[in-house]
């Protein structure tokens, strides 16, 4: 095969043109999959503190209605106390 002949130059500008696409797209996908997988790697960490999170509000909100409620039988506890003159 003589590169001088103008049909040989045409078919190996082409065949480097459709390779470089042909890299091009590869190398595309590649990163495109690699961003694909640290983002999930963000949503997994994402979904975990969210996880932790509602976790300690359940915790905060158990807690919370605990309180009332031991404040208000501590408040009815010195209410009764007051009315037998231990009071004040």
């Amino acid at each position: 095969m003589e590169i001088h002949n103008p049909f040989t130059m045409v078919v190996l500008i082409v065949a480097i043109v459709f390779g470089a696409k042909l890299w091009r797209t590869q190398m595309m996908l590649r990163a495109r999959m690699s961003r694909n997988e640290a983002g999930g790697a963000v949503v997994s960490g994402m979904q975990e503190q969210i996880d932790r999170l509602t976790r300690r509000v359940a915790v905060l909100e158990k807690l919370a209605t605990d309180d009332d409620r031991r404040l208000a039988g501590e408040i009815e506890r010195l209410r009764s106390s007051e009315g037998d003159g231990f009071g004040r």
